[in-house]
């Protein structure tokens, strides 16, 4: 399958990140068990998959329809992000702006920041901006 660009085939490697609350409130990534922080090492080239977690779904959270910005990355490292169906368990439709995916190209080096847009049920934006890092150390 080739990336969203339309240049490279997509990589296989996929990498999920459920955005959630762990039980101290902190966001978390809660794919791995148990949560992680949201923070990245990345070390090839992958595909990020995002969505937010089924609990944050119910309660009427969403990513905002820009959902993420990478700080002074220019296009080199990471692709647009394009958007991707996900269904709850137990629901009949997808849930608009639940789920993204974005490229990871592993073409330069260094720490990235990234901002993860949301709302919550009451249409207040929530920001994130967790680290993505990819083999410089600090």
């Amino acid at each position: 399958m080739l990336s969203h660009s339309g240049t490279n085939p997509e990589p296989d490697l996929v990498i999920d990140i459920i955005v959630g609350f762990d039980g101290n409130l902190s966001f978390m990534d809660l794919a791995p068990n148990p949560p992680e922080p949201l923070d990245l090492d990345l070390k090839q080239r992958c595909v990020l998959q995002f969505r937010l977690s089924d609990d944050l779904l119910s309660k009427g959270w969403g990513f905002q329809p820009t959902p993420i910005s990478f700080e002074n990355d220019w296009g080199q490292n990471f692709s647009s992000y394009y958007w991707t169906n996900y269904t709850p368990p137990g629901a009949e439709e997808p849930v608009p702006y639940a789920q993204f995916k974005v490229v990871y190209e592993c073409k330069r080096m260094g720490i990235f920041v990234y901002s993860l847009f949301m709302h919550d049920a009451l249409g207040q934006a929530i920001d994130l901006d967790p680290l993505i890092e990819n083999g410089v150390g600090r």
